[in-house]
């Protein structure tokens, strides 16, 4: 008996969630209030989260890609009664370079709309609002039964959660989407009310929406004035409508306050937000895959192309403007993975993953029936595992080469549209918008020079099989530029000439196109051999982490576990605090605008900032936003557990007060998806009063602060 004490102790202790690691469901809120009262909160959860008030996450809002409604890319705030709405300039940047051209350049110089007719509207973007969340695992699971195939229980849990969709969706204007939680042990609903019409405000010029660059991307000290502003427009009963010019700003049933107080390390915070994926609970050997074969192949291929476009960037101007949101999202993943396998290397993450695995064998052979469940999980799970590395590999290989080389993309795009079910005059029309909006931010000799060196790359470690027909014909780079000498791809004139010519399009015509013939069957090898390879063996992995997470909840039943991030509305907290990330290193938690003046004495590249900006610095011109020291904070750390798709996150003081927004993570904590750890994963946020700074004394666009409730 006394062992079993033990045993259960060592467990806890070894996976116990720690205070500010999580991610945590707004309906179920009051399972953590009472740490966050402890932690400083003033606030109750209903003030948080409440279906049927006006509270904090009414005026949260998750950015989404209108073709993709539930997939939220990044968070924001309304934060005034006409539908202002607060982002980070990152995510914004791909609006902003639409917007874009050599005369009108955004990313360089910003954009300020000094009054709502100068707003820039007709982007692909909307933003939604969680209107309620509840659990509807019952239903979801209705029928399902431990004696089903894995196909038979898919098929019937998809169509659940279809009638559930339908019938929570029915009669409205809102769109409902039912997502897996605790990987696929539970499901809740999601009920959403998606704006269309979003339209550009104001940003700041990328020098400030992006200083420090790929030098200072994922790490700390940081400087970077990280923010956009749009507007939310509805038609004239204040509902979602499409981009037209009838269209009135949104009148907002709450926006947030703004702090614009001085903030302290040690103060309690909070967050909300859309965080994209996570994955905490995976078994040691997934851990290892990710740490020494998966992250090092992204990681090594991404440099070689970012070196290539960086160099093409800075001899020209063009270049820059078409490639700079590109390389950004290129540079962002390939940073983050860096930092990722290292720290998991440095906090021996998977040696802990494999502690914690013994521990649970212990707990399962002290109970006949827990062995009856589980006795073979952890083998059957590492055996099915070992393929999927192999199967895995193959397709990142593809992902990171062949499917980066934009001449490829395009094609495949095409051969996309053409296979889809449709009037050939649709079809064409479809085909010609999408040529139009792809070569506006598309230079062949970029393209060119970085497809040669990914080909390369392919060629030399690719599995024969999986090698296109054409490649094969030469030494893989020869071929392929032969391919781009003869093809109407890369000649955007051409191209589009072909499609607006021929009114009925016969694929049998575009594949005498080399690089559409590469497209195809590069898609065809995908489909052929590895798509299906991998989709077989994945659901197998499915159920095997399925049954695990079963089995670390009951194994640790008096733990509070949270859900990973799967895109959902989640709330963080913590506290503004620095970290020790190694031996006789300390971080402070605070940044200021001293800090960008100092950097751009240092002649790098990433550090340079608008003389605006440095005269305001030296006059010491930061109106009501200055510290008590004449400073001006720029940006601060905290210990909310963050990932992808938190970028733009509000950040609240204990009041529910605006004081931030979240943009990044250390990058000796960007394990975190994987592995959270309190001493050294700090989120990086963007101080509110560097925001207004820079909105009233840089922009001059006063009659925005006129617009926002602030708190002197």
């Amino acid at each position: 008996m006394r062992r079993q004490t033990v045993t259960l102790l060592g467990i806890f202790a070894a996976l116990s969630v720690r205070a500010n690691e999580g991610m945590w469901l707004p309906f179920l809120l009051e399972n953590n209030i009472g740490e966050m009262t402890e932690m400083g909160l003033h606030l109750t959860a209903d003030d948080i989260y409440n279906i049927n008030q006006s509270c904090l996450s009414s005026a949260v809002v998750g950015f989404v890609d209108l073709d993709m409604p539930f997939h939220h890319f990044c968070s924001g705030s309304v934060i005034s009664a006409h539908g202002l709405v607060i982002t980070n300039h990152h995510c914004g940047l791909n609006v902003v370079q639409q917007h874009s051209s050599l005369q009108n350049d955004y990313i360089t110089n910003g954009f300020w709309a000094m009054n709502q007719a100068d707003e820039l509207g007709g982007n692909n973007i909307g933003v939604c609002f969680l209107r309620r969340m509840e659990d509807v695992t019952a239903q979801v699971l209705d029928g399902v039964n431990d004696t089903m195939t894995s196909s038979l229980r898919s098929n019937l849990i998809t169509k659940n959660i279809t009638n559930i969709e339908q019938t929570a969706s029915a009669n409205s204007t809102l769109k409902a989407h039912v997502d897996a939680f605790y990987c696929g042990n539970e499901y809740y609903l999601s009920v959403y009310e998606i704006f269309e019409d979003i339209r550009l405000v104001g940003t700041p010029p990328i020098s400030i929406g992006k200083f420090g660059g790929d030098t200072d991307n994922w790490v700390w000290p940081r400087h970077t004035g990280d923010f956009t502003i749009f507007r939310i427009y509805a038609d004239s009963l204040n509902r979602p409508a499409p981009y037209s010019a009838d269209n009135i700003p949104y009148q907002a049933s709450n926006h947030l306050k703004i702090n614009a107080k001085q903030k302290q390390e040690d103060d309690f915070v909070m967050l909300m937000g859309y965080p994209g994926t996570t994955n905490e609970y995976l078994p040691s050997f997934a851990v290892e895959a990710t740490q020494n074969t998966f992250d090092p192949l992204v990681v090594g291929i991404r440099s070689k192309s970012i070196d290539i476009i960086k160099e093409r960037m800075r001899s020209d101007q063009s270049v820059m403007i078409k490639y700079t949101s590109k390389v950004a999202s290129l540079a962002n993943a390939w940073k983050k993975l860096d930092g990722e396998r290292r720290g998991l290397a440095k906090k021996h993450v998977v040696s802990k993953k494999r502690e914690r695995e013994r521990l649970m064998t212990t707990w399962i052979e002290e109970s006949d029936e827990r062995k009856k469940l589980y006795s073979n999980l952890l083998d059957d799970y590492e055996a099915d595992y070992i393929e999927y590395v192999n199967q895995n590999q193959a397709w990142l290989l593809m992902s990171e080469t062949l499917y980066k080389s934009e001449a490829i993309t395009v094609c495949r795009k095409i051969r996309t549209l053409i296979n889809d079910k449709m009037e050939d005059s649709l079809r064409r029309t479809r085909i010609i918008n999408y040529l139009n909006d792809f070569y506006t931010d598309y230079d062949p000799e970029t393209d060119i020079s970085v497809s040669k060196m990914l080909i390369n790359e392919y060629m030399a470690n690719a599995l024969p099989e999986h090698v296109p027909a054409t490649l094969k014909k030469g030494n893989g780079v020869t071929s392929f530029a032969h391919a781009c000498r003869n093809s109407m791809f890369t000649n955007p004139a051409m191209a589009i000439a072909f499609f607006e010519k021929h009114s009925v399009i016969n694929e049998k015509k575009l594949l005498k196109d080399p690089l559409y013939k590469l497209a195809s069957e590069t898609d065809d090898i995908y489909h052929d051999k590895i798509s299906k390879q991998i989709s077989q063996i994945q659901r197998k992995n499915n159920q095997h982490q399925r049954l695990f997470m079963q089995l670390q909840r009951e194994c640790f039943a008096s733990s509070q576990l949270f859900p990973d991030a799967n895109s959902t509305f989640r709330i963080a907290y913590g506290q503004i605090k620095g970290y020790h990330p190694t031996d006789a290193i300390s971080y402070a938690p605070f940044t200021t605008l001293g800090g960008i003046i100092e950097k751009c004495h240092m002649d790098v590249y990433d550090y340079t900032a608008p003389d605006h900006l440095i005269k305001l610095y030296a006059d010491r011109n930061f109106g009501p936003y200055s510290n008590a020291d004449s400073s001006l904070t720029v940006c601060f750390l905290s210990t909310c557990h963050t990932t992808g798709g938190n970028s733009g996150s509000p950040v609240f003081d204990t009041d529910g007060n605006l004081i931030g927004l979240n943009f990044d993570r250390v990058w000796e904590g960007t394990m975190s998806d994987l592995q959270f750890d309190a001493d050294i994963c700090r989120n990086i946020s963007l101080d509110i009063r560097f925001v207004l700074f820079f909105i009233d004394k840089y922009a001059g666009a006063s009659h925005l602060i006129d617009e926002m409730e602030i708190i002197y």
